[in-house]
């Protein structure tokens, strides 16, 4: 038996080979090792203690330990063995807290992260977490990517066992009937994604697509938005159709459209809304658009960490007839629900300028004054949880309201929380 066993060593060692490092080689790779770890520490402890603002924290125990009022306590509540494993508890969270921190102020990460980013994606043509490098100084945000290439949203979030509620129809069917008893109007305004109008900006293969590109599900979600009375606007090919204006609909460097993209959106929601029939208690007036010329670091870009130069572009403000800078009217009988999408060139803190977004735009294809409630992230739920929320403290946002436009993301659909049971009555 033994035999054996040497035997079977001994036709390993033929077979796979036997590695073998010089003393040398060794010492190397140990002080290498030891040296990308503990220079790296040390280098963000050094940076902490040279910064005399952070001595405090840098040097302070209770970052990590657990605070000895709490858990006396927790002793004379419960015993010392609670006590105990209080402290356990809090030590482990602290820990992983203070990582975090690390992580976060580590100047090696600042400084090797947007190098690393950088070759991979500009040298490399690979992909980070978030950013997908495109043709032609392009870049894609990987949720849209992902939500144009993936599977059906309706299909694979059925059986993925998704613990949030995944399919978008009975909660925008759920928002047209509460509005409906109060007898506002519903348009549903899904926006494509980028890659959804310009996919020959991220791979070549597709140059000669003339058709929006969406998810396989998308056809469906719309029939059954169809079947279940839901108003809607389908911006694919609405923007499809401008695609080829001398100024694209999307911005190179962001994920969201161009002024120009805004501008062809705002024009079709306001061909909806017109084509309803509203008696409206207001009367229409006359707004005024003056080009003004901005520039911004494109979001994409700005996950990348990496200096790759700002984007211009021409928005046009709006203003009243009385030359007043366009704002949100809580009075009017129109009301926005949007993201991010009708929040750029409206909220200057996205860095490209306000009273240029949708809702002014809309304002100025209508001649209508325009409430809004818009909210960056997570248009599937955010904005309806919103206005159930304010309505339920008191707040009623769909006061006098005769119509109004949810428009989000279309990669929501994929990704997004479309939980029921909100409540929108006075």
């Amino acid at each position: 038996m033994a035999s054996l066993s040497i035997e079977r060593e001994r036709q390993a060692r033929e077979e796979l080979g036997v590695t073998s490092f010089s003393r040398g080689v060794k010492g190397f790779l140990f002080v290498f090792f030891v040296a990308v770890v503990g220079g790296g520490t040390a280098w963000h402890l050094a940076d902490e203690l040279v910064d005399t603002t952070a001595w405090p924290r840098a040097l302070d125990p209770t970052r990590l330990l657990p605070g000895w009022e709490e858990l006396r306590v927790v002793a004379s509540e419960d015993g010392w063995p609670a006590a105990f494993k209080a402290a356990n508890d809090r030590i482990a969270v602290n820990i992983a807290d203070y990582e975090v921190d690390l992580e976060d102020r580590s100047p090696v990460i600042e400084a090797l992260v947007p190098t690393v980013n950088a070759l991979v994606t500009a040298e490399l043509r690979g992909s980070t977490e978030s950013v997908y490098p495109g043709r032609q100084g392009w870049w894609f945000y990987r949720p849209d990517i992902d939500y144009v290439t993936g599977p059906g949203f309706l299909t694979a979030r059925a059986r993925s066992g998704d613990d949030r509620a995944w399919d978008p129809v009975p909660a925008l069917d759920e928002l047209r009937r509460e509005l409906a008893a109060r007898g506002i109007e519903l348009i549903v305004a899904p926006v494509p994604a980028k890659p959804t109008i310009y996919p020959e900006r991220f791979s070549s293969r597709l140059e000669h697509v003339s058709a929006a590109i969406q998810n396989p599900s998308y056809q469906r979600f719309l029939e059954r938005l169809g079947q279940a009375g839901i108003r809607h606007v389908d911006l694919g090919p609405v923007l499809m159709r401008s695609r080829d204006s001398p100024v694209p609909l999307f911005l190179a460097t962001d994920t969201h459209w161009s002024p120009t993209g805004v501008a062809v959106a705002a024009g079709a929601l306001a061909a909806s809304v017109r084509n309803l029939d509203v008696a409206w208690q207001r009367p229409a007036w006359e707004y005024a658009r003056s080009p003004v010329e901005v520039s911004g670091l494109g979001d994409t870009v700005g996950m990348l960490d990496v200096a790759i130069g700002r984007e211009t572009v021409t928005v046009h403000t709006v203003s009243t007839p009385e030359g007043r800078a366009w704002s949100p009217d809580a009075d009017a009988e129109i009301l926005l629900l949007g993201d991010s999408f009708a929040n750029i060139y409206s909220l200057p803190t996205l860095g490209w300028g306000g009273g240029a977004g949708l809702a002014p735009q809309l304002s100025a294809e209508l001649g209508r004054p325009v409430d809004t409630l818009t909210i960056n992230d997570n248009g599937s739920y955010a904005t309806r949880a919103a206005l159930a929320a304010a309505i339920r403290r008191g707040r009623d946002r769909l006061a006098d309201k005769k119509v109004v436009v949810y428009q989000f993301a279309c990669r929501e659909l994929a990704f997004g929380d479309w939980r029921i049971g909100f409540r929108y009555g006075s």
